[in-house]
């Protein structure tokens, strides 16, 4: 470890220099309860204010607020440094699992992907498919 190394980011940040910077959408987790949120400052939004950079979490019985900032760390020339996205930017399971359920579509295991050059099912349905209406 280098000379003066902390792993506590508080007292390495106490050596920075404040940078323009703007969140202009984000996704991102209550650091309370964990609810993820996804926003931009294009679309209002009752849980971000973009000109104050505001966040408020609106999960029931959490309601905590935060100011929105960014931080740039500077990143050394070796080789794989900062190559793949930091942990906290790879949702796990449960956060995984609220951002599809916020989509609402379908996501199936890879064992039943289509391995047909032509599908055998779609979601279209062929006149001589549908059910006849009764009268």
């Amino acid at each position: 470890m280098p000379s003066g190394w902390t792993p506590d980011a508080r007292q390495r940040l106490e050596h920075s220099t404040r940078f323009f910077a703007r969140v202009e959408r984000a996704t991102l987790e209550c650091p309370r309860c964990g609810t993820v949120y996804r926003f931009s400052d294009r679309i209002p939004s009752a849980v971000f204010n973009p000109t104050t950079a505001r966040f408020t979490c609106n999960h029931t019985g959490c309601k905590r607020t935060y100011v929105l900032g960014l931080v740039a760390w500077p990143v050394t020339a070796t080789p794989g440094v900062a190559s793949a996205p930091p942990e906290d930017q790879v949702p796990d399971e449960r956060e995984l699992a609220q951002l599809r359920r916020e989509g609402g579509g379908w996501w199936l295991p890879d064992a039943s992907a289509i391995r047909y050059k032509r599908p055998l099912e779609t979601n279209l349905t062929t006149e001589d498919d549908r059910l006849e209406e009764e009268d």
